[in-house]
């Protein structure tokens, strides 16, 4: 577990995080909107970056084990002409701790078998990424930080990579992952963070966070040209269309409806629950 006290980071006068009190297990998603400080979070806890004075990260390990980082940032771009094995060699020749049957096993597991001998410049964005996880991993941590792990990558790579860190979950203490897709969160967390303007929105489990909105998700069929009315209840969330006249709408509002025949009550699911923390009023 990592447990955050106080956390604030100003930047030139800009309150980037604002008093955040978190404690991240098990694998831990933190997502929020464009700019809500997510990756300045990432860093800070990566030890990238400092927070403000009074700010606290503790690490709480379950044994005496020395505590061992590994982080991906949003932005893993490095020596394009150079092999796969020659960037995980060099890097973990760097870092003191070179180990070829090591970085072999690391091949293997993010199935880079492959692409060991490629430059890194002709790698797709889903292996750039899994190479990127990769020297992560090198110096066998037991807090692995991501942020934003399917950042650019197609819906296949997407699914490839969410296996990937389930599988690697089961290696390490915490894995904290950052992102503003909710599919990511939804796919392979037990532990959800919702950030907003640097200020928590939400701590807890999945269940937890749609057991919130409950009473606020609705679904109804109306005429395409009525969609706009539905603004002034509340904020779209599903699509589907039924005819060139009608279309099936899934809502969330921000109080209860009690017109129950025209708009129908339904599960909220993780989306409609994102949506109605970052739409509503209540700071949880």
């Amino acid at each position: 577990m990592i447990t955050i006290k106080n956390l604030s980071k100003t930047i030139r006068g800009n309150k980037i995080l604002d008093n955040l009190n978190l404690q991240l297990k098990g694998i831990t998603g933190i997502i929020g909107p464009n700019g809500a400080g997510k990756s300045t979070l990432m860093r800070i806890i990566a030890s990238v970056e400092k927070g403000d004075k009074g700010s606290e990260i503790i690490f709480d390990k379950t044994n005496n084990e020395q505590i061992r980082i590994g982080y991906l940032p949003q932005n893993f771009s490095i020596y394009p002409n150079l092999t796969v094995y020659e960037v995980l060699k060099l890097l973990a020749t760097l870092k003191g701790n070179f180990d070829s049957a090591h970085i072999e096993h690391l091949i293997e597991l993010l199935n880079l078998d492959n692409y060991k001998n490629k430059k890194m410049k002709e790698l797709s964005g889903g292996t750039h990424r899994r190479v990127g996880i990769a020297q992560a991993l090198l110096n066998k941590p037991n807090y692995l930080i991501i942020d934003e792990p399917t950042a650019g990558l197609d819906i296949i790579e997407c699914i490839k990579l969410r296996n990937i860190l389930l599988t690697i979950s089961e290696k390490v203490e915490d894995i904290i992952i950052s992102s503003h897709l909710p599919e990511d969160i939804e796919y392979i967390c037990n532990h959800i963070v919702v950030i907003e303007k640097g200020q928590k929105r939400f701590e807890g489990s999945l269940s937890e966070m749609i057991q919130r909105s409950e009473n606020l998700s609705y679904e109804a069929t109306i005429e395409l040209n009525d969609l706009q009315k539905l603004n002034a209840i509340g904020e779209i969330v599903k699509i589907d269309k039924i005819s060139n006249r009608l279309v099936k709408v899934k809502f969330i509002t921000r109080k209860p409806i009690a017109d129950h025949q025209l708009y129908k009550p339904v599960q909220p699911g993780f989306l409609g629950s994102y949506v109605s923390l970052l739409k509503g009023e209540v700071v949880l």
